[in-house]
């Protein structure tokens, strides 16, 4: 967006980040697999070494957008063709074989078609709001609203707008700042992206299916060493982003349900205290609400969703919220270390836990040879004996990869 009236509405609704996020393919596999390490209970993902999940703190940092404000919600009671006609300016066409409007989700590409023509100098006010919203709401659409087909968004982001839910572009950069490890190559001769990170590329997958992806990103998430997890990505840069990436501070640890008109989804920093550079001690219970991951909008086009006063007033009280740990560096010997292995699951399928058991237990085994034989050899001879390990350790991996990816 180049006109200056438009970007002007779109900083002033807190969302100009979204026009910096570098949009670039979704990496399915790597979705899928940390997918498979999702805790609903927990909202955190299980990796090999703690718990980690996507915090507010990270939808700041790296989209930009506003954490801290009143929670979105309100009445669907609607006719959603006039919330159309009287927020967007146009009237959606509904035939039998070609609907605009499904429900309360509109197209994105209609929403398109009507900033695809520049604004008019002497646009009135309505006018330069009406294409605003439209350019607002097909913004969300394509980053942090898209339903699962990619081509609508929902009409009730048109109202207000100062939280979002969630989305699989945030997911994937998360990881990347979370584990580079797993981050594709930066490109070069690329543009710098969101809070300064450099846009990155992700792998070629239209030549490969997605599950061969996918069992590549177990395999490397399940032999992660705990030298490879960033867990606080932006610390060192904090202070020199701009004001609004870090405005939200107040609330990144706050224990508090995230409310979004339906949805209502809980921020469990107490979880993940080690991405805020504290000691995590072993979690509590979980009190698991099935009510509320059971609600969808099927069946329920008007609803006035407020008299769910009692997680609203639990995020009105989000300061006085927080969650205490002491801060320092996660000793190694902490005994969350161990009761987190009792309670986790390494390994995600049969096969990643051959193949990662097998490597390893090469590994340890030429380990213990040269450490019994040590005496037996001169100290020149020793280098020669490791050489002969290395490529023994070479050989056992290339053979685990060949019966893997034939």
């Amino acid at each position: 967006m180049v006109d200056d009236r438009v970007r002007n509405i779109i900083k002033a609704v807190g969302l100009e980040g979204l026009i910096w996020v570098p949009s670039r393919e979704i990496d399915h596999g790597l979705i899928t697999a940390l997918v498979e390490r999702w805790q609903p209970e927990t909202h955190t993902f299980h990796m090999p070494h703690g718990e980690v999940t996507i915090t507010l703190q990270d939808v700041e940092v790296l989209f930009e957008l506003p954490v801290d404000g009143d929670a979105i919600t309100g009445s669907t009671q609607k006719t959603w063709v006039d919330v159309c006609r009287d927020f967007h300016g146009f009237q959606p066409i509904n035939q039998d074989n070609y609907k605009q409007l499904t429900g309360q989700r509109i197209l994105i590409n209609r929403l398109l078609e009507q900033v695809a023509n520049p604004l008019p100098p002497n646009a009135e006010e309505d006018q330069l709001h009406k294409y605003s919203r439209c350019y607002i709401l097909a913004l969300l659409g394509d980053t942090i609203f898209m339903n699962k087909f990619g081509d609508r968004v929902h009409l009730m982001a048109s109202e207000d707008i100062s939280q979002i839910g969630g989305c699989l572009l945030l997911v994937q950069y998360w990881a990347w700042a979370s584990f580079p490890y797993l981050c594709p190559g930066v490109e070069r001769g690329s543009l710098v992206g969101v809070s300064g990170l450099p846009v990155v590329g992700g792998p070629k997958q239209e030549k490969y299916s997605v599950h061969i992806f996918r069992d590549r990103y177990r395999e490397q998430i399940a032999s992660m060493l705990p030298s490879q997890v960033v867990w606080q990505p932006y610390e060192a840069k904090l202070e020199d982003l701009p004001p609004w990436c870090v405005a939200g501070r107040a609330v990144w640890t706050a224990m508090v349900p995230l409310v979004c008109f339906h949805l209502v989804e809980k921020h469990t920093p107490d979880c993940v205290v080690c991405q805020y550079r504290m000691i995590q001690e072993i979690s509590r219970d979980v009190d698991i609400d099935t009510v509320l991951h059971g609600i969808d909008l099927r069946g329920k086009v008007g609803v006035d969703w407020m008299r769910n006063v009692v997680h609203i007033d639990e995020w009105g009280n989000r300061l006085q919220r927080h969650c205490e740990a002491v801060l320092g560096d996660m000793p190694p010997q902490h005994e969350y270390h161990d009761w987190f292995k009792r309670v986790t699951r390494r390994f995600i399928d049969r096969l990643g836990a051959i193949v990662t058991l097998l490597v390893t237990s090469q590994c340890l085994l030429h380990l213990t040879v040269l450490l019994s034989m040590k005496p037996l050899f001169r100290e020149y001879d020793i280098h020669y004996y490791i050489f002969w390990i290395l490529l023994n350790i070479i050989f056992t991996c290339l053979s685990s990869l060949i019966a893997i990816y034939p």
